[in-house]
């Protein structure tokens, strides 16, 4: 079968993976739509020269084998439309037993094989029974495949405390920071504010997602925000960039009490320089948050079921499996937001 690998730097190849094979509670996955993540970009623009693996891990898909034992009491059944979690949490390690579970000492263990961008997908065991959940009745496959991403941004949220009424920034206006926005919204926040620096992108925030927008390249973001929450800052930041420097304005826009999430990742060494006696007695709360666990793909399944999120503006590019190549590119050009390839549905 074939799968989309990443190859020399900058290159998608489709390759020949081995054909999966079901051993005992293995589910059997044809992907119906799979969203391209940053971590694909950053994949690909490395190269590797060892392919062992498919690129995608937003994936939704059709069941198209089982094995007995497969899945939660009664079973998986073939022609169930399902998501399935990037990795899982073994739950009962030292960090998944206080709830941090993408902290898990065995995150990594288990993932789909090879990759979402390929024919066909094993979902192993473990995987089936605690990390594959059922598309809700109504709910199209490309919607539901960000169920991934959107949990992605839920834990960040969760991490902040964030509530019906807070006022929610979020730092940078790519996928991630605009789907943050959306749940912040979904939740109740107000006002929800999204900063960044492509007005295409600051304009889709405005009209879907936030109640206001700051392009920062011709506006003062700490102006901004004090003028919106009449001078006391925001309640939560979410800071949705790569870059140590968004994180410090972050920070300089939270209000005493408040909570800053470092939501993107950066390079190893990234540091900032940090005024501890403000954190001390502004009482500031600094997390971090990285991945997603089944559990927040639940709830982001929910809020798309429901009509409480809409994904429609995000996703402006739709390609065939056999163009993976060019939606990894598109994602790399940041010329609309979210691209996602769609495989032929199953009948």
């Amino acid at each position: 079968m074939k799968g989309a690998a990443a190859g020399t730097p900058g290159e998608v190849r489709l390759i020949d993976f081995p054909e999966p094979e079901l051993q005992d509670g293995d589910v059997i996955l044809a992907p119906l739509a799979c969203g391209i993540c940053t971590t694909d970009v950053k994949l690909v623009q490395k190269g590797s020269k060892e392919i062992g693996y498919a690129l995608g891990h937003e994936i939704a898909g059709e069941i198209v084998a089982v094995s007995p034992g497969s899945g939660p009491a009664g079973g998986w059944q073939i022609g169930q439309r399902v998501v399935a979690a990037p990795y899982l949490p073994c739950g009962t390690c030292f960090y998944c037993m206080r709830n941090l579970p993408t902290l898990c000492v065995h995150l990594f263990d288990t993932y789909p094989i090879p990759g979402g961008l390929a024919e066909q997908v094993k979902i192993p065991c473990d995987l089936a029974s605690r990390g594959l959940l059922e598309i809700p009745a109504g709910l199209s496959a490309e919607a539901a495949c960000l169920a991934e991403p959107f949990g992605c941004v839920i834990q960040g949220l969760e991490a902040c405390r964030v509530q019906a009424g807070d006022s929610v920034l979020v730092v940078g206006d790519g996928p991630m920071g605009l789907m943050a926005a959306a749940v912040a919204r979904a939740w109740g926040a107000s006002p929800v504010v999204v900063a960044g620096m492509l007005p295409h992108r600051l304009k889709t925030a405005g009209e879907h997602y936030a109640d206001a927008v700051v392009d920062v390249c011709d506006r003062d973001l700490l102006r901004e925000t004090k003028a919106l929450t009449g001078g006391r800052g925001m309640d939560a930041v979410i800071v949705a960039v790569s870059s140590g420097e968004a994180l410090a304005g972050g920070i300089a826009c939270v209000r005493p009490g408040g909570a800053v999430n470092a939501f993107a990742g950066v390079s190893e060494g990234t540091t900032i320089p940090l005024d501890i006696r403000k954190l001390h007695y502004q009482q500031i709360i600094l997390t971090g948050s990285f991945g997603v666990a089944p559990r927040h793909m639940a709830r982001a399944l929910e809020l798309l079921a429901s009509g409480a999120l809409d994904p429609e503006p995000l996703i402006t590019a739709r390609f065939p499996f056999t163009a993976s190549g060019e939606a990894v590119a598109y994602a790399a050009n940041r010329t609309g937001l979210k691209a996602v390839v769609v495989f032929q549905e199953q009948t």
